[in-house]
């Protein structure tokens, strides 16, 4: 068991068919439901694993199936507010609700990194700050967010375009520092097309999942071929 019991992770979900709404050019409604299935089980499983318990990760969505699963999962599945205006809201409203369970610091994951492994988050935890610092994770474009450790109490984020910058800006305005760490793991993300092609083609990606996507685009269906042969 962890020492640090006060720390929690909060892992943002569209919903099995809602998310990764940028990959649809490359693939279909039901291959961008198994990823997506995919992973959320593997960001849920080497999350569990770095915390030692599941119930101090919590999965927030307004997707029924996306909670399910994560119930399924053993974490905490928190249903967005109707009111709810993106991802930012959903993320604050998450903030509040690990607060008020006795979390004291919070790992903000989005569930898009195909990479994750326990080392990264090790990595990020170890990283040296003090009082209410912030540790962030740039995707490898440094343009993007792709981890954020912050203190419980913070409730405005700013994720989205140009996240990067304005995550250090809102830790200035905080008069706290912000310090990065870069971890290829945290740092590739299926953001787009081309994302998800690099993955398909690195290898990394395990061919037995691969096998089971149907294909829209060309290009993406030549690379699995290429790849599960």
């Amino acid at each position: 068991m962890r020492k640090n019991n006060s720390l929690y992770a909060i892992v943002p979900h569209r919903g099995v068919n809602a998310g990764k709404s940028r990959l649809s050019s490359a693939l279909g409604d039901v291959a961008r439901g198994k990823l997506n299935r995919w992973l959320l089980a593997r960001t849920l499983g080497v999350v569990t694993q770095w915390l030692s318990d599941a119930k101090h990760c919590v999965v927030v969505s307004p997707c029924e199936v996306t909670l399910a699963l994560a119930r399924r999962a053993g974490t905490l599945p928190l249903p967005e507010h109707a009111s709810t205006t993106g991802l930012n809201d959903a993320l604050a409203q998450a903030a509040a609700y690990a607060a008020a369970l006795g979390a004291q610091r919070l790992l903000i994951l989005p569930c898009d990194l195909p990479r994750l492994e326990v080392s990264a988050l090790q990595a990020m935890e170890a990283v040296p700050i003090a009082g209410g610092d912030v540790v962030i994770a740039p995707d490898r474009h440094h343009t993007g967010t792709n981890a954020l450790l912050v203190d419980a109490g913070v409730r405005e984020f700013a994720f989205g375009a140009d996240s990067y910058a304005q995550h250090l800006a809102q830790g200035n305005a905080r008069g706290v520092r912000t310090v990065a760490c870069v971890h290829e793991p945290l740092a590739f993300d299926l953001d787009t097309v081309e994302d998800f092609d690099a993955w398909v083609k690195s290898g990394d990606a395990p061919a037995d999942f691969l096998a089971t996507l149907p294909q829209a685009a060309p290009c993406t269906r030549a690379a699995v071929t290429s790849r599960t042969k």
